[in-house]
């Protein structure tokens, strides 16, 4: 246990090494919230998947892969599909869309692209966000509390307070240039940890055979991708509640903020092979490790907890502090980036707009005193445990569905305004959490009707308000024609 120990400290202790050495760096507004559009390919791929993944990449997805078997294959494919789609459609255009609109945050990019002089796009898209992204801290902060109670034996309470000091800590000093580069040392620790578990904990067991076999006996339902439902109605729940978490994508502001970071958009490319490759072989490795679970422990209380039991029972005491290391990455590179982003748009949103001629500095400086309130909210959410998987699906569903059109239709429609952006993202954000707390949820993931009534709202709103006015439609045509000139230089 002492080894265990000293392992996951060194690994907090590099997390804090690379807060404060892009301390030293980022001194400016554009650096803290935005990396100073710096990032590499490797950073930028690794850091977006390993933010949007989180916790519930070794938490979550394992435990619903232990209940449902091989119909969580529909979850895989969508979280895949989602997000090769989204790097192919909305990468680039988002990248040069926001160096044309000279902006550093999602929130000001939806405001100058719509023209809106009044503030209410910014404000209303900030407040969503960090509505959005307390709800998805508190989910992995709640997946610390687990892992440092299953690993080391702490009391739930004291687990989530460690994990929010210590991703407060690097969050604060380095803003978004520190959780860059500490995603990309925690996405590498979460990819590596996918690949070499299973197929460790098979070689142990004897193979697939032995494991399929049990299965099979205890469950013929267990290896069908539609765990057995014949009727039409459950079938297709089963199919769009897999396939759907793919639309969340377009939504996924701290993803949105990767592709703003990076240093040149001919990279681009590269960084959608990188991240779609890491996708496809984290999923399927977390995938396999709630199913192989089901068949090592058939009577664990927490289906959650799978990655740790496989630890405790399968590999050497040593090697359980690499665990840790493993799933608390995939928690913190998930919850710095959810809190720089919430702080960049209160930044953005209420310092920038409404205090005018102050200087960077004092605006790096409120964001820090954001991030540290922002997460004090989301620990205060966290007392009430609940399930990693539930808690991150609904924040997920609540982005998709409130952004995600509106982010499509401003990168390749000149026909958005001001009303068309508000109204979608106050529909998509009540329509998800009205179809939540109705328990429809429980046919149809909310997302799926948050996001077309998101959809018709833009669509409706801005039709009715006039369309896009002269001065909207010419930056939209600059933006088009530098997206051209892109694509016939390379």
């Amino acid at each position: 246990m002492l080894i265990s120990a000293i392992t996951f400290v060194l690994y907090i202790v590099i997390l804090i090494a690379i807060g404060v050495i892009t301390y030293l760096r980022a001194k400016s507004y554009s650096d803290y919230t935005l990396a100073g559009r710096s990032n590499n390919k490797w950073v930028t791929a690794i850091s977006a998947e390993s933010s949007d993944m989180s916790g519930w990449l070794l938490m979550g997805l394992p435990g619903a892969a232990y209940a449902a078997g091989f119909a969580s294959i529909w979850i895989m494919i969508g979280l895949i599909f989602g997000t090769m789609f989204n790097w192919i459609f909305v990468a680039n255009r988002l990248r040069v869309a926001t160096e044309v609109y000279n902006v550093y945050s999602i929130t000001e990019y939806f405001e100058k692209r719509v023209n809106d002089k009044s503030g209410t796009v910014a404000i209303v898209s900030g407040v969503a966000i960090i509505i959005f992204m307390i709800i998805n801290a508190s989910a992995e902060i709640i997946g610390s509390g687990k892992l440092l109670n299953a690993t080391f034996g702490l009391d739930y309470s004291v687990g989530i307070v460690v994990g929010l000091v210590i991703v407060v800590m690097y969050t604060f000093l380095g803003g978004y240039m520190a959780v860059s580069w500490s995603n990309l040392f925690q996405g590498s620790i979460m990819f590596f940890a996918l690949l070499f578990v299973p197929i460790a904990v098979l070689l142990k067991v004897g193979g697939i055979t032995p494991t399929v076999e049990s299965l099979f006996l205890k469950d013929p339902n267990f290896f069908l991708f539609l765990n057995g439902e014949t009727e039409l109605l459950p079938s297709l729940s089963i199919i769009l509640g897999g396939l759907s978490v793919g639309l969340c994508y377009f939504g996924m502001v701290h993803v949105l903020t990767c592709f703003m970071s990076i240093k040149d958009s001919s990279e681009i490319k590269d960084s959608t092979f990188i991240a779609t490759t890491w996708v496809s072989i984290s999923t399927l490795g977390a995938v396999a490790v709630g199913m192989i679970g089901a068949y090592l422990f058939p009577e664990i209380s927490d289906p959650e907890q799978i990655f740790f039991a496989m630890g405790k029972d399968y590999f050497p005491p040593y090697m359980l502090g690499l665990f840790a290391a493993a799933v608390m990455a995939a928690i913190l590179s998930s919850v710095s980036a959810y809190v720089i982003v919430a702080a960049a748009a209160f930044g953005a949103n209420i310092v920038k707009k409404h205090a005018k001629n102050v200087d960077e500095s004092k605006i790096v400086n409120l964001e820090r005193i954001a991030v540290v309130v922002i997460s004090l909210l989301a620990f205060l959410m966290s007392l009430k445990s609940d399930l990693v998987f539930a808690v991150a699906l609904l924040a997920a569903a609540g982005l998709g569905a409130s952004f995600g059109p509106l982010v499509l239709f401003c990168l390749y429609s000149k026909n958005v305004n001001k009303t068309g952006a508000v109204t979608s993202i106050i529909v998509g954000l009540v329509t998800v959490i009205a179809w939540y707390y109705s328990g429809m949820s429980a046919y149809i993931y909310e997302l799926v009707p948050g996001f077309a009534a998101s959809c018709v709202a833009l669509v409706i709103g801005t039709k009715m308000s006039g369309g896009a006015d002269e001065e909207t439609v010419k930056i939209y045509e600059l933006y088009t024609a530098k997206i051209k000139e892109n694509k016939r230089q390379g």
